[in-house]
């Protein structure tokens, strides 16, 4: 089919590439091996499952359900409900709970009784639990990005019951059936309309059908996957390529400057959150990422210069464009570029005092990446004092927690650093509380 216009993308661009991501990684982990052709799972196969079921053997009969798809064996695990008591966490209600072994091994999975009344969301958080045992009994990886535990059921035809389980409606179906708060009313972190979008990447990377189901879905799933695969298929615009499972994961620096310079700003994006993600950067990568300072999208740019942070050398005429940035970009842009900022350059005054000077009229966030960039030099402004006593009473104000940052600079710029605080806050105690119990810490840390 042809389109005669550029279909809108079903995601702002970052939250786009953050979604792809996610997917490439789950499907990374598998393998094209142990992606399934199985069919999609609709609200009427759960509705077979939990018909006539006991309440007592809700839990182990969906989790069998659900193991028999993924293919992990569950003979060994335990499945039922958990006491409410026991699944809290800081102070947040779980919706399950693992059980291990002294050796690390899950014996126990409890659910939470309250979604005894929600089965659709019950069978979406057995799907989540299930996700994550896979994942730990195959040994597939140690840590993994949030949001793959919700992802991963959609590999295995959970698509339709992730996404419907969702949030929102979840929400007002919670308040008119049971009194569960808010908190436990959630599925995972994923939202519908990712998860449709998921399921389009799904169909489009796969030759998959959920597009076949999109009846079924709620309006903002159906939204995702429906606005996402007619995007996919008419401008193949995405942070990977369709047959990415069939190469190496590995990305020489030719390769890798070839997605830089690509004409897919998520596949930009996308790349240059792996350089990120990496820490190490090849100088050889410098040229290519240096031309994306100046590219149309902001998060592009802020990804660009992040990584110019992490370069063990900048050429000058990086090194001056970061500074310019720094004085008059947006302000998440701002912020990246004064991270990267460090000394050794000719110009090193006239930097600080730009750093300064942005110190003086910026908002606590901006401040912390301010005086994280000044703590890098060995002499400062003397009329630094003034603006740093300043920012850090809008940091305490605000709560930002960077404050040992903002103490540790007035303690290398200040013969008298608690006088100075006493001063400066003798209105405030609260706040000189604080700063006196950081300047405490800092001094610990010194001696």
């Amino acid at each position: 089919m042809i389109w005669p216009f550029r279909p809108h993308p079903p995601l702002p661009l970052t939250h786009k590439v953050e979604c792809e991501r996610r997917f490439a990684t789950v499907a990374r982990l598998l393998g094209r091996r142990r992606i399934p052709s199985a069919s999609v799972l609709t609200p009427a196969d759960i509705d077979a499952l939990v018909a006539d079921c006991v309440h007592e053997q809700l839990p182990g009969r969906l989790f069998a359900f659900i193991g028999s798809r993924f293919a992990v064996s569950g003979s060994s695990v335990d499945v039922g409900w958990s006491d409410p008591d026991n699944l809290t966490a800081n102070g947040r209600s779980l919706q399950y709970r693992f059980e291990c072994d002294d050796a690390g091994h899950v014996t126990a999975i409890g659910l939470h009784p309250e979604m005894n009344a929600l089965p659709y969301q019950l069978a979406a958080v057995t799907a989540v639990a299930a996700a994550e045992y896979f994942i730990k009994s195959d040994s597939l990886a140690e840590s993994v990005p949030q949001g793959t535990f919700e992802i991963l059921p959609l590999f295995f035809g959970f698509g339709p019951i992730m996404a419907n389980a969702a949030l929102r409606e979840a929400v007002d179906q919670v308040s008119a059936v049971t009194d569960i708060p808010w908190e436990r009313s959630r599925v995972g972190t994923v939202s519908a309309l990712e998860l449709g979008y998921c399921m389009a990447l799904f169909d489009w990377t796969f030759d998959a059908d959920y597009e076949d189901i999109a009846s079924l879905l709620r309006p903002d799933a159906k939204e995702g996957l429906g606005k996402g695969l007619r995007y996919l298929q008419k401008t193949v615009d995405c942070s990977f390529e369709k047959g990415f499972l069939d190469r190496s994961p590995g990305d020489s620096v030719d390769i890798l400057s070839g997605k830089l310079r690509h004409n897919s700003s998520c596949m930009q994006l996308g790349t240059l959150m792996d350089i990120h993600a990496a820490g190490a950067v090849d100088a050889d990568l410098v040229p290519a990422v240096t031309e994306l300072l100046h590219h149309r999208e902001v998060e592009i740019q802020r990804y660009a210069a992040l990584i110019f942070g992490q370069c063990q050398n900048l050429p000058r005429a990086v090194h001056d464009e970061l500074a310019i940035l720094a004085e008059d970009g947006p302000v998440v842009l701002r912020r990246a570029a004064i991270s990267a900022l460090r000394p050794g350059f000719e110009n090193d005054n006239d930097l600080l005092e730009i750093v300064t000077g942005v110190l003086r009229r910026c908002d606590p966030t901006t401040a912390a990446a301010c005086i994280s960039t000044l703590l890098k030099y060995d002499l400062h402004p003397e009329h630094l004092i003034d603006t740093l006593l300043k920012s850090i009473g809008s940091m305490v104000s605000s709560g930002e927690g960077n404050l040992q940052l903002g103490v540790e600079l007035l303690r290398r710029i200040h013969g008298a650093p608690r006088a100075a605080l006493r001063e400066y806050f003798q209105d405030d105690p609260t706040a000189l509380a604080i700063l006196e119990e950081q300047m405490n810490a800092a001094e610990d840390t010194a001696s």
